[in-house]
């Protein structure tokens, strides 16, 4: 089975917009491989043969958790549709700054739903900051699973705070039995050489998402060949990446035994569902 970890889409009304806004941020240095709907994402995913996708909305503001776990509770209870609810894991997002956080993880687990994501930068908080660590504490007790993006966003050029490795690390070694995943091979663009191999030691998992343009260097390659097998997922960001690239440089450098895990095993084993 293969299941991407790391994925995104928009409401149809407003995907044109949201892909159009996203790529002017990046200076036009990406170009999405679908339009940015959940049905197109579909369509992307039997072509390829990717059997799940978890998808990973953010909260940009406090109020957007209710939309977002409504949208959740109907493609898992195939009101978007019998594919949608096969293909997909939807998480929620949850705003550290929501003043009802701890009732609105407490609705996740009560809905059903496994985890959710975010987003230092979109949500403007940093992961060593211990006024978010009672937030994360929660996640921990609740058995949620959390996804964060980690590292260099390419929509906030110069900025390399709030979620570096060493930030994942202070917030791991504060916050214990916390289930993390450290999007974008740990967060490890834009950081020195091994600023990730604490990760390892703390028990963090990583995804696979780095963009093309970092694929190949020395650092996403050392990782994606030696990160420890029980804990490395398969992940794209789509519609920022096409998954024939991806799934191409996985299988070129992560090979033998190891694959069935990463591609997918993991997932399943981290999510709780059957292989």
């Amino acid at each position: 089975m293969t299941v991407d970890f790391h994925c995104h889409n928009f409401p149809r009304a407003i995907a044109p917009r949201a892909l159009a806004a996203l790529s002017a941020n990046t200076g036009w240095r990406l170009n999405p491989a679908g339009d940015g709907t959940l049905e197109n994402h579909l369509d992307h995913l039997d072509l390829h043969g990717v059997d799940k996708a978890v998808m990973m909305p953010v909260a940009t503001k406090p109020s957007q958790f209710g939309v977002i776990l409504d949208t959740a509770v109907a493609i898992r209870d195939g009101r978007m549709g019998e594919r949608a609810a096969r293909k997909i894991e939807p998480f929620v997002s949850v705003h550290p700054a929501d003043p009802d956080w701890s009732r609105h993880l407490t609705e996740t687990v009560r809905a059903g739903i496994r985890g959710l994501k975010v987003h230092p930068y979109y949500q403007n908080f940093s992961l060593s900051d211990p006024a978010v660590w009672p937030f994360f504490a929660k996640i921990a007790e609740l058995g949620l699973i959390v996804q964060c993006h980690c590292g260099y966003d390419i929509g906030y050029p110069g900025r390399f705070d709030a979620c570096a490795p060493s930030d994942i690390v202070k917030l791991m070694k504060n916050v214990r039995g916390l289930k993390f995943v450290a999007a974008h091979l740990g967060g490890c663009s834009g950081h020195p050489p091994r600023a990730t191999d604490e990760l390892a030691e703390c028990g963090a998992y990583i995804d696979t998402s780095a963009l093309h343009i970092n694929q190949h260097k020395d650092e996403e390659m050392r990782l994606l060949r030696s990160w420890p097998r029980e804990r490395i997922l398969f992940g794209t960001d789509f519609p920022w990446a096409h998954y024939p690239e991806t799934l191409r440089w996985v299988r070129s450098v992560r090979v033998g035994e190891d694959l069935p895990d990463l591609l997918g095993g993991n997932a399943c084993r981290l999510l709780g569902i059957r292989l």
